[in-house]
């Protein structure tokens, strides 16, 4: 087992951009926001995050040639085969999408209804395999015989509630690009992203008291190189502090109040900040403390 960073920022960037397409879609369906400016965006920045995941993934596999022997024929057993075919389909169709807003702006403005159909379709064929990339982020690890990533499915839970808190955090950051985005949905994601800052809280405790009481072997060896061995800093600080206590604590905060106010919306981009780098941090030190 000798993964290197180039793993940790796949499972970050991949994670990430189904994250932010999950969240930018359940905004425009039931958040009052039809005009999909928040689903390009999240398209837009999620497409290069995808393609950077992949590009890591080759470097990872050291030979272009076994990378491309992953495309040459499915298998639904190896998770990398799997989790490859899925980040694939994920980026093909939101490439697709982007070419269909642009010629429904350009070149095929007559058949706008009917192009709007179909880019509301692959929508949702695009939804489901952003929950599919999310879900393959937290399980890749889990299926090792590693102890710190195998012993608990709090795992796999953790990091879905990462990518999809970084996802709503990029969204965040980007549509501050312009100011494109009304206040009230950046408001409201911020809040929405509280209650999923919340709820990774509250699967990091159960990750931590599993590892602790679950008497599995190897279990409480790993947990220790985590709270209080050679990866304490980064766990306590970056995942702890940075990923969840601060952005937590400022978006409770400034729950619902004014984004027009400075010091508010200062807040929320620092919050959003803090939420993405702490969700690298959170990968780099699984993927490290595995294989320690």
């Amino acid at each position: 087992m000798a993964w290197s960073w180039a793993i940790y920022l796949y499972l970050w960037m991949a994670g990430m951009a189904g994250g932010a397409f999950f969240a930018a879609f359940l905004a425009e369906r039931f958040a009052g926001l039809n005009n999909n400016k928040l689903l390009k965006l999240s398209t837009y920045f999620g497409v290069p995050l995808a393609i950077i995941g992949v590009i890591l993934l080759i470097v990872e596999l050291g030979q272009p040639l076994r990378f491309w022997h992953l495309f040459t024929e499915f298998d639904a057993a190896s998770p990398m085969s799997l989790g490859t075919w899925i980040l694939l389909v994920w980026i093909v169709i939101a490439v697709v999408m982007v070419i269909l807003w642009w010629a429904q702006n350009n070149i095929l403005k007559g058949m706008s209804g009917t192009v709007g159909s179909l880019i509301k379709l692959l929508g949702w064929i695009e939804l489901i395999f952003s929950v599919l990339v999310i879900a393959y982020t937290g399980v890749l690890l889990a299926v090792s015989g590693q102890p710190l990533w195998a012993s608990t499915a709090f795992l796999p839970a953790l990091f879905v509630a990462s990518a999809v808190s970084t996802g709503v955090a990029l969204l965040i950051l980007t549509s501050s690009i312009g100011r494109s985005i009304p206040n009230r949905i950046i408001g409201r994601l911020a809040e929405a992203d509280a209650i999923v800052i919340g709820i990774e809280l509250l699967v990091l405790i159960g990750y931590v008291i599993w590892m602790a009481i679950s008497g599995m072997m190897g279990a409480g060896d790993a947990l220790s190189v985590l709270i209080s061995g050679t990866l304490a800093v980064p766990f306590w600080l970056g995942v702890v502090l940075v990923a969840v206590l601060i952005p937590l604590g400022l978006e409770i905060t400034n729950w619902g109040k004014d984004l027009e106010r400075k010091g508010v919306w200062r807040a929320i981009m620092a919050s959003s900040a803090c939420v993405i780098l702490g969700g690298l941090v959170l990968r780099a030190v699984m993927v490290v403390g595995g294989q320690l």
